[in-house]
């Protein structure tokens, strides 16, 4: 499945801007370095994959880390929380 969203707030600057539609795929697998669509807390957040571990935990960074909640802040989440990758564009 492919499918859009629009990028909401600033943790993800520069390499995306709040309010940019971006392109994600259901189908792509999340690896080191993808942008990807994951649910935290029952709300959908935009981040950068900074690793997976053996036991398929996933560590999630926001690029603007002064404007990111992320990984830092609730720990990793698992990888089947994680909805889509971004595919387009592919920053």
């Amino acid at each position: 499945m492919i499918y859009f969203r629009r990028v909401v707030g600033d943790s993800m600057y520069p390499a995306y801007n709040d309010g940019q539609l971006v392109v994600v795929s259901h189908f792509k697998k999340p690896a080191k370095g993808s942008t990807v669509i994951a649910v935290q807390n029952g709300k959908e957040v935009m981040k950068r994959v900074e690793s997976i571990d053996s036991n398929q935990m996933v560590e999630l960074r926001g690029d603007n880390t002064e404007h990111s909640t992320d990984s830092r802040k609730y720990g990793k989440i698992p990888k089947r929380h994680i909805l889509g990758v971004v595919i387009w564009p592919n920053n």
